[in-house]
């Protein structure tokens, strides 16, 4: 397909784009207490960064890698975010909430690691994003060390029936650490561990502890990323590699290029920062297959639909700053052919039916790479599907190479 040659220098431009620094200004801490200001390659990490990359200058060709035993924490400007180096002791154990009768081996992570400070005052609160992507919340004070608020779920197997234990000895601690203040030990025990829950807990104890004196209350502010939605449009080059012995399998068909569009919807996943994004799309789309006969006389065969499908994807957009912004999908389409344009096989004079009753359901499996710049979305996608074949052994897979544009309201 010609299209080919554009998709591949699509995806090289993008990973071109992908492979940049992002470099925003930034402050080290030093080991000494001391201030190196520069500018840190910033990547929106969900999980904790094991270590940063620093220059003194964007001309400045020397990159510097620091790890968390190296400084005492670094800060970036845009966005406001702070990390701190703190060593403690940790249960990484991993846990899958769609897993938890599987017995994972513990493990306990006793090294210095960033944190992501979301409090400050009293009492700071951190938080921490594991390997597995297990979330931890950890506090501590000037006469208080880095102290992990304690929060899990396993699953016991017992002789009487197995089940899921949760351990929240979070919310003991807590009760314990705002003990001078009974209404909010009385929430503690309540809390929920989520970032939200805790963040406000430590915002109000803190402003408590706060009043008449000179200290000074601050919180993590976060941007978070709103919902997107749109419209959408473009072109699918198609082929159709039908195979089988049913009548269908029994030609050539031609590349068509057919018109696709619908609308769209970007929601992010978590916490601003992650990168990660669910995509749902509603669109339509067409094939429209013709071909003629492997055997003499050779017969023209026409096959074209209409189909309503719901592309549902996980995107990873590339934390990058500046206007372009470049990123990957993958997902799965469902398919519900709507409307039988063309069933055909035989001559314009005599047309007889080719397939008796297609498939109304077609799944599909699609990836794509692209670029957003401001409120307009490029991307080129490959898809492949099932097709519309209701005979055993019988395949009319469809494959696709879509090249589509977006724009968000």
């Amino acid at each position: 397909m010609r299209v080919v040659p554009l998709f591949l220098c699509c995806m090289l431009m993008v990973c071109t784009s992908i492979a940049q620094r992002n470099y925003v200004p930034g402050v080290i801490i030093t080991l000494q207490n001391d201030s190196l200001k520069g500018f840190i390659d910033f990547r929106n990490w969900y999980q904790a960064p094991t270590e940063i990359v620093f220059k003194e200058s964007l001309s400045n060709k020397t990159e510097q890698h620091f790890r968390p035993a190296d400084i005492k924490g670094f800060k970036v400007a845009e966005p406001e975010v702070e990390y701190v180096s703190r060593k403690l002791s940790i249960d990484i154990t991993k846990q899958s909430l769609t897993k938890l009768t599987e017995i994972f081996p513990t493990i306990v992570q006793d090294t210095p690691v960033f944190l992501m400070r979301m409090v400050t005052g009293r009492y700071n609160l951190y938080e921490y994003i594991d390997v597995h992507s297990r979330e931890h919340y950890i506090y501590d004070a000037q006469d208080v060390p880095p102290t992990e608020l304690v929060y899990a779920e396993r699953y016991i197997d017992r002789p009487s029936g197995g089940g899921i234990f949760k351990d929240e000895k979070y919310k003991y601690q807590l009760a314990d650490l705002f003990a001078d203040n009974k209404a909010l030990a009385a929430k503690a025990v309540k809390v929920a561990y989520r970032e939200a829950n805790l963040t406000k807990l430590f915002l109000d104890y803190n402003n408590y502890k706060g009043q008449g004196t000179q200290n000074t209350v601050t919180v993590q502010k976060k941007n978070r990323q709103p919902v997107a939605y749109g419209i959408m449009g473009g072109l699918a080059f198609n082929s159709y590699p039908f195979s089988g012995p049913a009548p269908l399998g029994q030609a050539d068909y031609e590349d068509s290029k057919e018109p696709i569009g619908g609308i769209w919807v970007d929601i992010p996943i978590g916490r601003s920062g992650r990168d990660f994004s669910f995509v749902a799309e509603l669109l339509y789309k067409k094939l429209d297959a013709k071909g003629s006969g492997i055997t003499s006389p050779a017969r023209k065969y026409h096959l074209a639909f209409g189909y309503l499908q719901l592309n549902t994807m996980v995107r990873y957009t590339y934390p990058i700053k500046g206007l372009v912004k470049p990123y990957i999908n993958a997902g799965m389409g469902n398919g519900l052919l709507i409307k039988t344009i063309a069933n055909s096989v035989g001559s314009e004079a005599n047309p007889q039916e080719l397939v008796d009753g297609p498939r109304k359901y077609e799944q599909t499996a699609m990836a794509g790479i692209g670029v957003k710049v401001r409120k307009v979305n490029i991307e080129a996608r490959y898809t492949t599907g099932n097709g519309f074949s209701p005979y055993s052994g019988s395949k009319t897979p469809v494959r696709s190479l879509q090249v589509l544009a977006g724009y968000s309201f």
